[in-house]
């Protein structure tokens, strides 16, 4: 058998001409340093980071000139966010400023700021009206209906008058209950929040609904029919000002965050040729003329074969490096289509990827069958790619905390159990 090797394959930088573009990264997290990873990896341009608080993810990273700090009132207060913006763009007036976030808080406030932000300001986002149909969870399903494309079965539950009463669920246990706006239900401060809820029962259902009436939400939550199955579908798409789709990457996740405040977050993807489900999702995008980066979660149900969508994210996504790191590099979009007006095709898929946030050696241990074998294979291989590691990165703090952080991650899934059905019991 050949050897698991333990160093990912990473990108050599500068691959095209630097623009003048200055990215300006509103994210402290792991997709904070995605996107500027992606910069730097084709255009050997560094990016300012405007951040609450600087995290481990963005620190100490040769791939950023400056982090800004402006408090943890910078979580919530969408104003302050975009008055230090409007002060970046008027200190860099011959650069165009590209904000990049994935926080959907901010996207929807420089959605409806975007006039007022600086001449040399675009943001790479669509309008507030766009935005909401597409963000709104409920309305997503109408959506899908016009596009040809299955949804789970929903219930709406509406908290704008104080808790739903009587609430009578015509859905088979278990369901999943989650926010129709997640902007909104980012904001709620509750013990026990999860992103959201597989739900056993009708007294945990009840329990639910207390705690978020207690906590004094009022938006719209959603019951949906639990879909069987593991075979969980992420998709990344560009759609240019034009209305071709320049950008389109689709992976199987494998496994998937077990932590409360992450669940649902894909850890480990294999990124590979799914045509029927990229088409499906153009559709959708098609049908509400969306421009700009989506990415939408899938599954495919084991009882007919069907795609069935869950939600479109206005935005990158987390794990947004899957795309680039698979030659569809997310900047280059951004840049051919905003800033150049030429947009350019990513090239097609050309071999399986695997993207993971844990070490493979740990993957060895922890998935069975098929899916253990593939990883074995392109890891042996030389394809994968951890989102940290890069050979970009020249600040040796930061590529140690690439290597710890990823067996950090690895403990959360020693102590919980997977939130997919291909885990197995782990070897120490």
């Amino acid at each position: 058998a050949r050897r698991l090797i333990s160093h990912a394959v990473t990108a050599t930088p500068r691959k095209g001409a630097t623009p003048a573009v200055l990215p300006v990264v509103l994210d402290f997290t792991v997709s904070g340093y995605a996107l500027a990873h992606a910069f730097h990896e084709w255009y050997g341009m560094t990016s300012l980071a405007l951040v609450p608080f600087q995290t481990s993810a963005i620190a100490n990273s040769s791939i950023f000139h400056d982090v800004q700090e402006i408090g943890r009132q910078g979580l919530n207060d969408h104003d302050l966010v975009l008055k230090k913006l409007r002060m970046i763009a008027s200190d860099n007036l011959s650069l165009t400023v590209i904000p990049l976030t994935n926080n959907d808080g901010y996207i929807q406030a420089m959605s409806a700021a975007r006039g007022t932000l600086g001449g040399n300001v675009i943001v790479p986002h669509e309008y507030p009206e766009t935005l909401r149909t597409v963000s709104d969870k409920n309305k997503f399903n109408d959506l899908c209906a016009n596009a040809g494309v299955s949804t789970p079965r929903t219930q709406v539950l509406d908290f704008a008058n104080g808790r739903p009463v009587d609430v009578a669920i015509d859905l088979p246990w278990p369901v999943i209950l989650k926010p129709a706006d997640s902007g909104l239900y980012n904001s709620l401060t509750m013990p026990g929040k999860e992103k959201l809820y597989r739900v056993a029962d009708q007294r945990e259902f009840d329990r639910i609904l207390d705690r978020l009436t207690a906590a004094g939400f009022d938006g719209q939550m959603l019951a949906q029919e639990f879909i069987p199955g593991d075979d969980l579908l992420s998709v990344t798409l560009y759609r240019a000002r034009d209305g071709r789709i320049t950008l389109a990457r689709a992976s199987r996740v494998l496994m998937q965050d077990p932590r409360p405040a992450y669940l649902g977050i894909p850890d480990v993807q294999v990124v590979d040729q799914l045509p029927d489900v990229i088409e499906a999702g153009t559709h959708i995008l098609q049908v509400v003329d969306y421009h700009g980066f989506a990415n939408l979660d899938a599954i495919r149900d084991p009882r007919n074969g069907q795609v069935v969508f869950f939600e479109v994210n206005p935005r990158y996504g987390r794990n947004c490096y899957y795309a680039t790191a698979s030659g569809a590099n997310v900047a280059v979009q951004l840049v051919a289509d905003l800033v150049d007006e030429q947009p350019v095709e990513a090239p097609p898929l050309e071999e399986k990827l695997l993207y993971s946030t844990l070490p493979p050696t740990f993957l060895r241990h922890y998935l069975n069958g098929r899916d253990r074998a593939e990883i074995r294979q392109l890891v042996s291989e030389g394809q994968w790619v951890d989102p940290l590691k890069y050979n970009g990165e020249r600040n040796f703090k930061h590529r140690l905390y690439a290597q710890v952080t990823a067996w950090n991650h690895a403990r959360a899934y020693r102590s919980q159990s997977a939130t997919l059905g291909n885990a197995n019991n782990i070897e120490e």
